[in-house]
């Protein structure tokens, strides 16, 4: 619960909601505070859930929080008490709740989102009668599968398209290189373009490098045919096993060769079969443990508190245990059951003294794995490697025959080198007593000198690599006698001890082999017995859920038969509905008059207003005219007054008159004005 109600505020500290509460804090939260911070879960989720719980009735938010959450999938009885806890705020209800919704959060997004379009409305079968009803709902139905398609096709592309910015970033990278690409080959050029020897070099390159992609090619090409040629041996000897076995049969049953086929055929099935079912056994072996490790994984990580509440329950349920079992002692005092209380103790020493000796055969069996490591190592220290075998020694003694056999070939090169360096002596003996000083004589003799030396050398080495292989060899061959007497009274006793030990280890594999069947027979039943629970878990929840929302429907049927009834003693006039009313039906029949007698007065207002619109329009149109006329009139005598206060101060008579020349003008212009209808 500690672990539960950290991720809980892990989650709520974090984004989108970045409410920095503390354990203490959430923990302290009274019952609205904490539908509050549900509520603003569900709000991310979806907006609809935008409310004020503080004027919301309970039922109502019951309602609209249940049907959300049996959208979004979450599992639970919906029960009375569930209805309850939900409607109070209980922590023990609205814990798992945020837990599951803060885990969940963008799928459980992506799942509201889709839930609005892909929720199937329920239509009664009599209303889907009518032509108009029935084609709205054909229609809802082709766009909310259109929806699902589109709505699929758009997931698809984009978990298969990349994001356009990685997409600029990565063209943004590639057109840096091919910049520098492109100033690195004009450098290039303009460094080689006085070069004479560069287009033979660049020439040589290019075939040199065809070259080597036509080897890289042949390479893989030479790798796969002999990928082929393995599996075309081995299929060989496959058939020709097959064949051969065929033959056998046919030559030892003569006639009944079809029968012997058929046998063989059959065999081959069952060994197919087995196969099969081994390969199956251990698919769904490593897969149950692949679902255990994601069980374990997805579980909330294990704190100190969670260990300590373990070990007190194992105590709590051993103590439990124990005194179950002197209950039972204490009842099971019977005489009669005495000789099968013998029995059974029997039957358990006997079991004990068959794991005892297991425990000593898998002792004596790993001693002896000991003892025959140790004796390998022993071995190992004293030769160098492990012992060979009869054909690991024909092998070696074929390495011996081939490295003396390359010794005496390279003794023979030897030899004739040496020959070849003293007629090459002789001859220049013989070139210096013709002509003693050629030229480029001196360069030549520092030459020949050198590499006399250096060969000189190189046979010095030889001779020196030729003594110590015989040497070795020689060594190798009086080791190993010396050491095949000394570890022969070992091997013998080596032998022996393999021999317990196969004996040892068929003993194993049987008892082995009969815990496996017994275990295996064992899990079938659980595995069967599993089921069969988990079934009827199903069945009791299924008829939960149906009791209850037969519960409800009975309860506003309930509701509804007390409304008809008091509605039927209200009209026998044995009770009345209200001060004013003495029914229902009558105070619908008040506000149905009420409505239409507004109805028709907003219907003689409608009416009134549009007989008088186009009047109004044409008024409205002719005091802007006025309006505007009234402001020009205003702006001339402006004029006027400015043109009388400064014109005859310091001016002629004719600029005066022009003066108002220009006034006339105007004011003429502004008497022109027309109104029209």
């Amino acid at each position: 619960m500690a672990a539960q109600l950290k991720e809980i505020v892990d989650r709520l500290n974090a984004e989108p909601f970045q409410m920095e509460l503390s354990l203490v804090v959430f923990d302290e939260k009274d019952p609205l505070e904490l539908m509050e911070v549900l509520n603003q879960v569900l709000i991310y989720l979806d907006p609809k859930h935008t409310v004020d719980l503080r004027e919301e009735k309970p039922d109502a938010m019951y309602s609209r929080i249940s049907d959300f959450l049996h959208v979004l999938g979450y599992k639970c009885s919906y029960d009375m008490e569930f209805t309850q806890g939900l409607q109070t705020g209980d922590k023990a209800t609205v814990h798992p709740i945020l837990y599951w919704l803060l885990n969940n959060l963008e799928p459980l997004k992506r799942r509201s989102y889709l839930a609005k379009f892909c929720m199937n409305l329920e239509v009664p079968e009599e209303f889907l009668r009518e032509e108009k009803v029935y084609e709205v709902y054909h229609s809802y139905k082709e766009l909310q599968s259109q929806f699902k398609a589109t709505h699929s096709h758009l997931e698809r592309e984009r978990q298969g398209r990349m994001n356009p910015a990685e997409l600029q970033r990565e063209v943004a990278q590639l057109d840096s290189e091919r910049e520098q690409l492109q100033q690195k080959i004009q450098q290039l050029k303009s460094k080689t373009e006085k070069d004479e020897q560069f287009q033979i070099l660049l020439k040589v390159t290019s075939m040199l490098r065809k070259e080597q992609e036509e080897e890289a090619r042949l390479g893989e090409k030479l790798a796969e045919q002999r990928y082929q040629l393995e599996q075309t041996e081995q299929l060989y000897v496959e058939k020709s096993a097959k064949l051969r076995e065929l033959r056998e049969a046919q030559q030892a049953d003569g006639e009944g060769s079809a029968e012997a086929m058929l046998k063989m055929q059959r065999s081959e099935v069952e060994k197919g079969r087995e196969a099969l079912n081994r390969v199956k056994r251990e698919s769904e072996a490593k897969f149950s443990r692949l679902r255990e490790i994601d069980a374990a994984l997805s579980d909330p990580p294990v704190t100190a508190d969670d260990i300590a509440n373990l070990e007190d329950e194992i105590g709590s349920m051993q103590s439990e245990i124990q005194q179950l079992e002197a209950t039972v002692n204490e009842h099971n005092q019977d005489s009669r059951l005495s000789v099968y209380k013998q029995q059974a103790s029997l039957v358990a020493k006997r079991k004990d003294i068959v794991l005892k000796e297991q425990k000593e055969l898998e002792a004596a069996r790993d001693e002896l794995g000991k003892e025959l490591s140790a004796k390998e190592r022993e071995y190992e220290q004293m030769k160098g490697h492990k012992h060979m075998n009869r054909d690991e020694f024909k092998h070696y003694a074929a390495s011996l025959r081939d490295k003396s056999a390359k010794f005496k070939k390279l003794k023979a090169e030897l030899s004739e080198l040496r020959h070849e360096v003293a007629v090459l002596a002789r001859t220049e003996d013989m070139l210096r007593a013709k002509d003693p000083t050629p030229q480029g004589l001196r360069e030549t003799e520092m030459a020949l000198e050198k590499a006399s030396v250096e060969k000189s050398q190189v046979d010095k080495m030889k001779g020196k690599t030729l003594e110590e292989i015989s040497s070795i060899v020689s060594k190798i061959n009086t080791q190993l006698k010396e050491k095949k007497n000394k570890l022969a009274p070992q091997i013998k006793a080596l032998r022996s001890v393999r021999q317990n030990f196969q004996q040892v280890e068929v003993k194993y594999l049987e008892r082995k082999g009969a815990y496996e069947s017994a275990k295996s027979a064992v899990d079938s039943e659980l595995t069967k017995l599993a089921g069969d629970v988990k079934f009827l878990e199903d069945e009791v929840q299924t008829s939960e859920r149906e009791y209850h929302e037969l519960n409800m429907q009975i309860n506003a049927a309930d509701t509804r038969l007390a409304r008809a009834r008091r509605e039927a003693s209200c009209m026998r006039q044995e009770d009345r509905y209200s001060a004013d009313f003495q029914t229902l039906s009558d105070e619908y029949k008040s506000q149905i008059e009420k409505l239409d007698a507004q109805c028709k007065d907003l219907r003689q207002e409608q009416k009134t207003v549009k007989e008088t619109h186009e009047d109004k329009l044409k008024q409205k149109k002719a005091f802007v005219a006025l309006e505007k006329l009234m402001q020009l009139k205003l702006k001339v005598s402006m004029q006027e007054a400015h043109s009388t206060q400064y014109g005859g101060m310091g001016m002629g008579m004719g600029m005066g008159v022009g003066a108002r020349t220009m006034l006339d003008a105007s004011t003429a212009g502004v008497e022109r004005l027309v109104f029209e209808e």
